[in-house]
């Protein structure tokens, strides 16, 4: 059995590595399919000339092994349709014509070739790498930003801004977070469904030219199985992709006396003023920090709601996630 695989490989970077890697790690000898310069220009505004992009893959491949063999592509089936058996390796942007492959094939009275879809390469920012976006200077071959990746975060709040920053720094070098105060605020302690849409709605209006930008709330939510209630972070992450991805901080239980002066119209910062003595708590240990004896503070929450936000995009193969 022989394996396939096929691209323009134009800017050659870590994601065209990661796609011919995984058609060697099959152990067959690969056949690749390099697009021409005229099937290229067809479908790309800057290409790289045939002969400097083969030779670039021959260079990759020959770290490796010698078992394979280069070939120009025409069109997006090359030989797909003529070999008898294969397995065929494609990223996620070219699964679709893989699937069209195998639809033909079939058509033809063919059997449909084993198909091995790798994960996406990501950048520095969580987005794929492309030859695309190397071009524009955004980012170099190994998926590091060139420029800062632009981080909204709509709040008044210093504790959610510093929280945010302190998981950003573990994902990211090359990042600006910045404050943005155009947006509704809602209800100052809103219940249940009121909070997933008040923190999306911080997020939509601080996206703006942003990369990302992010809305946290926190809310109450009621448990039937014991009948309490529970405050809980509610974190909503928007891309410039328009794909949103959200997380939860850990819940705990209110106490009776908060549910109820909340019933009431007070908020939880009010609550803990008239009764405490200590102002404005949720910009700092926040109710949490005031029950648990400082064991589990409101940043503690706050961080917890935007990496749980951020986890679908750190393995999107694993959710399906596209980028369109």
């Amino acid at each position: 059995m022989i394996t396939l695989v096929g691209g323009t490989f134009n800017r050659f970077h870590k994601g065209h590595e990661q796609l011919l890697l995984a058609a060697y790690n099959t152990g067959n000898k690969v056949m690749i399919g390099v697009t021409s310069d005229e099937y290229a220009r067809k479908h790309k505004n800057i290409v790289i000339s045939y002969k400097r992009r083969k030779a670039r893959v021959e260079r990759f491949m020959q770290k490796f092994t010698d078992n394979y063999e280069i070939h120009p592509l025409d069109s997006m089936f090359g030989n797909t349709l003529d070999v008898k058996d294969a397995i065929l390796v494609v990223s996620p942007e070219t699964h679709a014509g893989a699937i069209r492959i195998n639809e033909r094939r079939l058509s033809m009275g063919k059997n449909p070739l084993h198909i091995v879809k790798i994960p996406f390469t990501l950048g520095e920012d969580l987005f794929p790498i492309s030859s695309t976006r190397i071009i524009k200077g955004e980012i170099t071959v190994t998926g590091k930003r060139k420029t800062p990746v632009n981080i909204a975060i709509s709040t008044g709040n210093e504790l959610k801004l510093e929280a945010t920053e302190k998981f950003i720094k573990t994902i990211m070098k090359n990042y600006r977070i910045t404050r943005n105060t155009e947006y509704s605020t809602g209800s100052e302690q809103p219940f249940g469904s009121d909070t997933i849409r008040f923190a999306t709605d911080r997020a939509m209006y601080g996206l703006k030219d942003n990369d990302y930008s992010i809305g946290i709330e926190s809310g109450i939510f009621y448990n039937p199985v014991n009948n309490m209630y529970y405050d809980l972070h509610y974190c909503v992450v928007i891309d410039r992709y328009s794909v949103i991805t959200t997380g939860f901080g850990s819940g705990f239980q209110m106490p009776d006396q908060v549910i109820d002066a909340i019933k009431n119209g007070t908020s939880t910062n009010e609550f803990v003023e008239a009764k405490y003595g200590i102002k404005k708590i949720g910009h700092g240990r926040g109710i949490s920090g005031l029950i648990s004896e400082d064991s589990v503070t409101r940043a503690t929450l706050v961080y917890e709601s935007v990496r749980n936000a951020f986890i679908p995009r750190m393995r999107p193969d694993i959710y399906c996630r596209r980028f369109d």
